[in-house]
């Protein structure tokens, strides 16, 4: 029973990101995919998750190609600044 227990735990922290590589790190992968609209969802999501890390993604990403990424950055750069000063 206890190893039932451990295992589901451990599986419990995969599935939530304890363990493994963080959200950032799938986010910031999603921002170097040739399709816009994955690295669109990756913008907003890290927009979201309002880490320094996501910031730091976010300003190196902030030359998209796509006008529409790069205004999605923008934005999501501008909530977690919001965020920043209303905490």
């Amino acid at each position: 029973m206890k190893k039932l227990l451990l295992l589901f735990c451990v599986a419990m922290m995969l599935m939530t990101g304890c363990l493994g590589k963080s959200i950032e790190d799938k986010l910031a992968k999603d921002l170097k995919s040739k399709d816009a609209a994955v690295r669109l969802k990756a913008a907003r999501e890290l927009g979201d998750v309002a880490t320094a890390e996501a910031v730091r993604i976010l300003l190196l990403n902030k030359e998209d190609s796509d006008f529409r990424v790069k205004e999605e950055i923008k934005k999501s750069l501008a909530k977690i600044d919001k965020r920043t000063f209303l905490n």
